[in-house]
C-alpha cells in the first residue's frame, strides 16, 4: 500500500532530517547530532501530482536511508521506527552520525 507524502515528510523532519525544496522535487537531508548535514544519507521526493509515494520508490528510498529492508522505511514513516532506533542502525553501519 502506497505511503502519503506528507507523512512522510512530517515523519522525517522529526527525526534528523532537513527539508529543501529545489524545482520539481524536495530533498530529505540527515543531519548529524550536531545539527551538520550528512551527505552519505539522503533521499527525495516529487512535487508531482500524486500525493502517495509509489512502492517502487519506497523500494529505492530505503537504500538511499540505509534502512536494511522496505518495510523499516515503512515503520520509520508509521513513526514505530523511532528516530534514536534509526541513529543507532546508522551507526552500526559505519555512519559517523
Amino acid at each position: 500500500m502506497p505511503l502519503k507524502k506528507r507523512d512522510f515528510s512530517k515523519s522525517a523532519t522529526s527525526k534528523g532530517y532537513i527539508e529543501i525544496t529545489k524545482g520539481d522535487h524536495i530533498f530529505f537531508r540527515f543531519t548529524d547530532s550536531e545539527g551538520k548535514i550528512c551527505d552519505l544519507i539522503h533521499t527525495k521526493i516529487s512535487h508531482g501530482s500524486s500525493q502517495d509515494i509509489s512502492n517502487d520508490l519506497l523500494a529505492k528510498m530505503y537504500k538511499q536511508m540505509k534502512f536494511d529492508k522496505k518495510s523499516d522505511l515503512e515503520e520509520y514513516i508509521k513513526c514505530t521506527f523511532s528516530e534514536d532506533t534509526y541513529r543507532n542502525l546508522l551507526i552500526s553501519k559505519g555512519y559517523d552520525i
